[in-house]
């Protein structure tokens, strides 16, 4: 064998592999390739500003699923299963809700621990807010329909439709202290009212009774006071050619209520003025009507706007049913 092929083989000669030769020292241990986990293959490694920029990109991709969440947890809010209300404004505001289950209602609702707005609006959803004027119900058949299965109503619908007109109800009922004829003044035998909701008006053009008209069977004017229902403040009292002599209160929640066709307004009463429940507005009478002159029996105008978010402009609900429902705790 050649001596260069020795030497080769020897390592003589060889300063790369001088301190490798067999027997003298160990070859070095290979280290193992270590593989990324799957998820973590194709991530640039965290180094200096690229470390910085992926922790960026990470904070930007948790702000936008947040971000989806909210979307989507609002539209499923609006979407989720459950009736959604889709009732006429102009059925709402006739409320043809019969006035007796009103009280019956509320009783029920007090002695089982129920919300009794909650319970109101439901009552009125499951019957399309009576479109038609409807049978009186019995206690018995109220709780069987409605207080006892309250819980399962309430879950067939969808709880942002249903909110208006739990938040109407509960305003109304929470606003309403007192019958506008306060006792003494006058009793059941000297004042008469109905339903009038919708009837034609022909004076001043053609128009829609949107009120309700308490009558003096007498028909004297300044005989029978007239007071406040609810607490708040005077928006404007004074004299209008259709209202005749009018007072219009606010309440805390927005509601307007308009007390018309005064024989005279209560003295020292101003706009801006605040009044309690009970409060003297002034006399009945039978003052405006027109340009034309026309009379028509001493009577007192009720009116009453909700502040509603359900359909837009000014809103009037028939106030027959609400007044049918105090009337006996304040007349005697």
């Amino acid at each position: 064998m050649r001596s260069r092929e020795i030497k080769r083989r020897m390592g003589i000669g060889n300063r790369r592999r001088e301190f490798l030769m067999p027997g003298v020292l160990p070859s070095l241990p290979r280290i193992p390739r270590v593989r990324k986990p799957r998820f973590m293959r194709g991530v640039l490694p965290l180094r200096g500003g690229m470390k910085m920029r992926r922790m960026k990109e990470y904070f930007f991709a948790v702000c936008v699923v947040a971000a989806i969440i909210l979307i989507l947890s609002g539209l499923w809010g609006l979407i989720r299963p459950g009736i959604r209300v889709k009732v006429d404004a102009e059925t709402v505001a006739a409320f043809r809700v019969p006035h007796r289950a009103i009280g019956m209602l509320q009783v029920s609702a007090a002695s089982n621990g129920i919300s009794f707005p909650e319970l109101f609006a439901v009552f009125n959803a499951e019957n399309d807010f009576f479109p038609e004027k409807h049978a009186v119900y019995d206690l018995n058949g109220l709780e069987r329909l409605y207080v006892s299965d309250f819980n399962r109503l309430m879950r067939r619908y969808n709880s942002r439709s249903l909110a208006p007109y739990v938040a109407m109800f509960e305003n109304l009922f929470n606003e309403i202290e007192t019958f506008p004829i306060p006792a003494g003044s006058a009793d059941e035998s000297s004042i008469m009212y109905g339903d009038s909701w919708g009837v034609e008006q022909n004076f001043q053009g053609n128009r829609m009774h949107m009120g309700t008209a308490i009558i003096d069977r007498e028909n004297i004017r300044g005989r029978i006071s007239v007071v406040s229902m609810t607490r708040g403040r005077v928006r404007e009292a004074g004299y209008d050619n259709q209202l005749g002599y009018y007072v219009g209160i606010d309440t805390d929640n927005g509601t307007y209520y308009l007390y018309a066709h005064l024989d005279s307004i209560a003295p020292g009463l101003s706009s801006g003025q605040s009044v309690s429940a009970g409060q003297a507005l002034g006399q009945m009478g039978n003052s405006g009507g027109g340009r034309d002159g026309r009379s028509f029996p001493v009577h007192l105008h009720i009116a009453i706007s909700p502040d509603v978010s359900f359909t837009r402009g000014n809103f009037w609900i028939n106030p027959y049913p609400l007044l049918r429902y105090i009337e006996n705790d304040a007349l005697i």
